[in-house]
C-alpha cells in the first residue's frame, strides 16, 4: 500500500497538474497504478483515509488517490462507484476531469433511463469542452465513454432512438467514436493496434443507426483486434452477444417501418370513409330543403351556399385526422386551411347577396 501512495505521490507532483489531470495520459497511468492492485475492504479504506487526511494539505494528491480507487472499483467492480463519486464529487468538482468520472460512474453502474438520459446531455457538452486546461474533444477516453452511453441507453430505448432530437444525439456519438479510432491509430501507427472497445461501440451505434452491416463489421473487427489475455474468451463471449443484439433491433426496426405504412393505410382510409360519410348527410339532409324553394336564385344561392358549408365541414374533418397522422406534414395542415377558408367565403358571399 506504501508502493502506491509513492507512486500517487509521483503523479501529484507532475507539472503542470491542472492540465496534465485532465489528459488521456493522465488517465492511464491512473490505470496502470489501479490494475497493479486487488481490491478488498482493507486496500479500500486505507484510501478513503489517505484521501480525507490530504485532502487540506495536499488536495492534488488526495485527488489522485481518489480517481485510483474510483478506477480500482470501477475495473473489479466492487462496491458502488455511483455513490463514491457522488459523496467525493463536491470535494473535486474544481477538476474538469471529475465530470468524466461521473460519467463512467453512470455508464458502469447507472440503472435508471431518466439518470442515464439527463447524463447524455451533459455528456454532449462535455465532449465538446476546450479550453486553457482541458481538450476533451481529443480525450479518446471520453469520446468513448460518452459514445458507449449512448448505446446503453438506445439499446433499452429503441421506440426513442427515431426522434430527431435522438437522432442527432447518435450523429454525434458517431462523430465522437470515429475521432478517438483517429486519434488512437495516429498515436499507435496503425488501425491494427486500436483498442478494441473503440470499434466495439462504433459497430453498436452504426447498428442504432440501422447501418446493420458496417455495424456488424466493426463488431467482428473489434473482436479480431483483442489480445491475448486470460479474460478473452469472456470478452469475446460479451462482443458476440452485440451481433446478437443486432438482429433483434434490425427485427424491431422492420416492425416500426411497417407500423408506420399500416398507419398510414389506416389513415388514408378514415379520410375515405369521412369524405364519404360527410357527402351523403349533406345530400340527404339538404334533399328535402330543396325541394320545397320554388325560387330559381334562391335555389342557386341556397345550393352554392351549402357548398361552401360542405367544403368548411370536409376541411375541419380533414384537418383533425392530419392532426393525428404520426409523422405530421405542414403540406397537408395548408391543404385542409384553404378548403376551411374557400368555404366561408362561398357561404358569407352567398348570405350577403341573399340578403340585399
Amino acid at each position: 500500500m506504501e508502493h502506491l501512495l509513492e507512486n500517487a505521490k509521483v503523479l501529484a507532483n507532475t507539472e503542470n497538474f491542472e492540465q496534465k489531470v485532465n489528459s488521456r495520459e493522465f488517465e492511464l497511468e491512473i490505470t496502470k497504478i489501479a490494475s497493479s492492485y486487488k481490491v478488498d475492504k482493507e486496500l479500500k479504506e486505507f484510501l478513503i483515509n489517505q484521501i480525507d487526511n490530504n485532502y487540506r494539505e495536499n488536495k492534488k494528491l488526495s485527488f489522485v488517490l481518489f480517481f485510483i480507487l474510483f478506477t480500482i472499483c470501477r475495473r473489479q467492480n466492487f462496491g458502488n462507484i455511483l455513490e463514491l463519486t457522488k459523496e467525493y464529487e463536491h470535494m473535486f468538482n474544481d477538476y474538469e476531469i471529475t465530470k468524466h468520472i461521473n460519467l463512467m460512474a453512470v455508464l458502469v453502474k447507472g440503472t435508471d433511463s431518466s439518470t442515464i438520459y439527463k447524463t447524455i446531455k451533459s455528456a454532449t457538452r462535455l465532449v465538446a469542452c476546450k479550453n486553457e486546461i482541458c481538450d476533451f474533444t481529443v480525450h479518446t477516453g471520453i469520446l468513448n465513454a460518452y459514445t458507449e452511453l449512448i448505446c446503453k441507453y438506445f439499446e433499452y430505448q429503441l421506440d426513442e432512438k427515431s426522434e430527431p432530437e435522438n437522432i442527432e444525439i447518435l450523429q454525434n456519438g458517431l462523430v465522437c467514436i470515429n475521432k478517438a479510432i483517429e486519434i488512437d491509430a495516429k498515436e499507435k501507427g496503425s488501425k491494427e493496434l486500436v483498442y478494441s472497445k473503440f470499434y466495439l461501440n462504433r459497430g453498436r451505434l452504426l447498428i442504432l443507426l440501422e447501418k446493420y452491416a458496417k455495424g456488424e463489421a466493426d463488431i467482428i473487427k473489434a473482436i479480431e483486434l483483442l489480445p491475448p489475455s486470460a479474460d478473452r474468451e469472456s470478452k469475446v463471449s460479451e462482443y458476440n452477444q452485440y451481433l446478437v443484439k443486432s438482429s433483434i433491433i434490425h427485427a424491431y426496426d422492420l416492425n416500426e417501418d411497417k407500423v408506420r405504412d399500416l398507419d398510414k393505410i389506416k389513415v388514408s382510409n378514415y379520410k375515405s370513409i369521412a369524405l364519404m360519410t360527410t357527402l351523403l348527410g349533406f345530400l340527404l339532409g339538404t334533399i328535402n330543403i330543396f325541394t320545397t324553394i320554388e325560387n330559381t336564385f334562391t335555389l342557386s344561392m341556397l345550393m352554392l351556399a351549402y357548398c361552401g358549408l360542405l367544403f368548411v365541414l370536409l376541411g375541419v374533418v380533414l384537418l383533425g385526422f392530419s392532426l393525428n397522422l404520426k409523422e405530421r406534414k405542414k403540406r397537408l395542415y395548408v391543404y385542409d386551411a384553404v378548403l376551411i377558408i374557400i368555404g366561408i367565403i362561398i357561404f358569407v358571399s352567398v348570405m350577403i347577396i341573399l340578403n340585399k
